[in-house]
């Protein structure tokens, strides 16, 4: 689950970097899909990872992912996992960040971007 919620982050993060370096306005159903997605596969991946480990059941999943995802995913992985939790959360970060650079090399490789 982890590694199609990266793929999730890399595509669209992808996508919409080569929108805004294009100048193009990235269309609002695909931004609205990739949030639902994310609160989706976070809530998923969530209840896969409680399934296997002691920490209780969250009452309602989706409020908490829209709210403080940014605070729940680091929280709960220390929780579950100590310190080698960070491990995922690193992917999912690692993730994001090369869907950016990708994108960048991308822009200036093949689409003739501005080198000054």
């Amino acid at each position: 689950m982890l590694v199609l919620f990266a793929i999730l982050i890399f595509v669209y993060n992808f996508a919409a970097t080569l929108y805004l370096l294009t100048g193009v306005e990235p269309s609002p159903t695909a931004q609205f899909l990739y949030l639902a997605g994310f609160a989706c596969g976070t809530v998923w991946w969530l209840r896969s990872e409680t399934r296997k480990s002691a920490v209780t059941n969250v009452y309602c999943h989706g409020l908490l992912m829209n709210i403080g995802w940014f605070v729940i995913i680091p929280y709960h992985l220390l929780k579950t996992r100590g310190w080698k939790g960070l491990l995922p959360l690193l992917a999912l970060v690692a993730s994001y960040i090369g869907s950016i650079v990708m994108a960048a090399v991308v822009y200036l490789v093949f689409l003739g971007g501005p080198i000054d």
